[in-house]
């Protein structure tokens, strides 16, 4: 029973190390589409004109002062942001685009999350703000998912951060705490630690008169150390037996009778509790 239960452990060890790829596979598409929106945000406001033209209904300084009603950053949008407004309109857009490019290469991928982060955290709290209920607004799922990616840190293995933290071992904290870990190999059990060979006891000069019979007395007594490879002390007291057996210099009879009578005696549950630790 006890080799079972060891059989079935180092089976669960190898079932798990075949699974450690999955937290690196499962967040791909989280990355994947967090970057992709951010890349297309970007393009989408660089290469709109009425984004930074003030007599177009979509010029950013309106979008602003509208934001900024009911916002908990209303002074700060007023009064900062939106007297330069083209300006940070451009950074905005430059930041999605270069924030996206970023996190689906896997370059600086936790600065970049960190800062679509506060980006998405600065929307959540103008443009969505006074959405209700706060769930109908994208830019606090947004905010979750970067603090996911933040986290969890990179795919080492399909990002540049992982082949520049290979190459370059001061970049190591580019994946540093990193769940995305490649596919480890199959994990396998310990082999027990090699025992020192058993030293055969020396066999009386009586026993050279009966050479056949000491072969058969040797035969048995090592097919039943076979079943006690594990226990060296069990192993010494055969020896100590087979030497006592082969001295005594007795019958072919009385000698198969010792023998089963060693045999019967090492076969009892008491025995086995002893040599095996417990019961099975």
């Amino acid at each position: 029973m006890q080799k079972n239960l060891e059989g079935a452990f180092y089976l669960d060890m190898a079932k798990t190390a075949n699974y450690q790829w999955l937290p690196s596979t499962l967040l791909l598409p989280l990355r994947l589409f967090m970057g992709a929106t951010f890349l297309y945000a970007g393009v989408q406001h660089l290469t709109d004109p009425s984004y930074f033209d003030p007599s177009r209904p979509g010029f950013i300084g309106r979008l602003i002062t509208q934001y900024a009603v009911g916002s908990p950053l209303h002074d700060f949008l007023l009064g900062v942001v939106e007297p330069h407004a083209v300006a940070f309109g451009y950074l905005v857009a430059a930041g999605e685009f270069l924030i996206g490019l970023a996190v689906i290469f896997g370059l600086l991928f936790r600065i970049a999350c960190a800062a679509g982060l506060a980006l998405n955290l600065t929307f959540f709290l103008s443009a969505t703000w006074t959405v209700f209920p706060f769930y109908f607004g994208s830019d606090i799922v947004f905010a979750v998912g970067w603090l996911t990616l933040l986290l969890t840190g990179p795919q080492a293995s399909i990002s540049i951060d992982g082949v520049l933290s290979r190459r370059f071992n001061s970049l190591n904290w580019l994946i540093s705490g990193s769940s995305a870990i490649p596919k480890a190999e199959t994990a396998q059990p310990e082999k027990p630690p090699a025992q020192a060979p058993m030293q055969t006891l020396q066999v009386p000069s009586k026993a050279d008169l009966y050479p056949k019979q000491v072969r058969e007395v040797n035969s048995s007594f090592n097919r039943i150390k076979e079943q006690f490879l594990g226990n060296e002390e069990t192993q010494t007291i055969l020896e100590m037996l087979r030497v006592f057996v082969i001295s005594l210099g007795v019958d072919r009879k009385d000698s198969v009778k010792v023998l089963d009578g060693i045999t019967n005696t090492l076969s009892r549950d008491a025995w086995q509790k002893e040599t095996a630790g417990g019961p099975e």
